[in-house]
């Protein structure tokens, strides 16, 4: 009798280990598929838009965008877009001190042209854009590979850099897992000039 109460009490035990996971691998945690990369040019029609100028390392960019939307707040600025960044400086080639860049969000186009030099606050008309663009997912310190592949294809394209990098922020990164942020990024483009042809005689006279 005591042999097959001891035998029960092995069972128990065993199912108890089994059922908390015991002898079984950890299931593994994968990261989110990334998106495969595909890109093309946007014209990014003209807008009013509420922003702040700063310079400085470009990891400051989150508390920028706080600051400009409590100033917006402020302001009673209606808020019609996402938040973006203009970024201006390659930061492989300057140092993260120097490195100059702007936080923006489209507002209402009756909101007046206005500047507050202490914080680099301004409201003021964005121009159109052509922009080479493509999607992002992942730590938003992290998108410098992508960065790489947007420019090669670029350049692939028979398009050249006009302008700063920009970057449209789709998630919260108070609300979303690093690994899961969603961005766009792109850079202003102009169409390659084609090469001027000096094969060409000027007639005499002209």
């Amino acid at each position: 009798m005591r042999n097959i109460v001891r035998a029960a009490a092995a069972l128990m035990v065993a199912a108890v280990i089994i059922g908390c996971g015991g002898g079984q691998q950890p299931a593994k945690v994968e990261a989110p598929a990334q998106p495969v990369f595909v890109a093309q040019t946007v014209t990014v029609p003209a807008m009013k838009v509420a922003s702040i100028a700063k310079i400085g390392p470009y990891a400051d960019v989150g508390k920028s965008i706080s600051d400009l939307m409590g100033i917006v707040q402020t302001e009673k600025l209606t808020v019609t877009g996402m938040p973006f960044g203009l970024y201006f400086d390659n930061p492989t080639k300057v140092k993260p001190e120097s490195t100059r860049y702007e936080v923006c969000i489209q507002v209402a186009p009756t909101a007046k042209n206005k500047a507050i030099g202490k914080t680099g606050f301004a409201v003021k008309d964005a121009p159109e854009m052509m922009v080479a663009a493509t999607e992002y997912m992942g730590p938003y310190d992290k998108v410098a590979p992508t960065y790489e592949k947007l420019y090669k294809w670029i350049g692939e394209n028979k398009y050249e850099a006009a302008g700063p990098m920009i970057e449209w922020y789709l998630s919260d990164p108070a609300k979303v897992k690093p690994e899961s942020l969603m961005a766009k990024i792109g850079a202003v483009v102009k169409p390659v000039a084609p090469p001027v042809d000096t094969t060409k005689k000027v007639p005499a006279g002209k």
